[in-house]
């Protein structure tokens, strides 16, 4: 995973505490704690696409090092 990539992620996971917080400081206002619960889960599916996306990377890069090894090219 990229630097990027895990900046990305941090970010995020950051951003799902944040509405935790504000989940736990709704005092009991159902709205509130809907959209918040919401907004969690959007981020959650996020996450997991940036995690499959850079796992899609890696498999790429491994496979161009491997290719490129077999022909003698330039490996990244």
């Amino acid at each position: 995973m990229t630097e990027e990539q895990m900046g990305d992620l941090q970010v995020l996971s950051d951003l799902r505490s944040w509405h935790r917080r504000q989940i736990e400081q709704a005092l009991g206002d159902i709205r509130v704690i809907q959209a918040h619960e919401q907004a969690i889960l959007r981020l959650h599916q996020l996450s997991a696409t940036k995690r499959q996306h850079a796992t899609e990377d890696e498999a790429d890069r491994q496979r161009t090092c491997a290719a490129n090894s077999q022909i003698g090219g330039p490996q990244t």
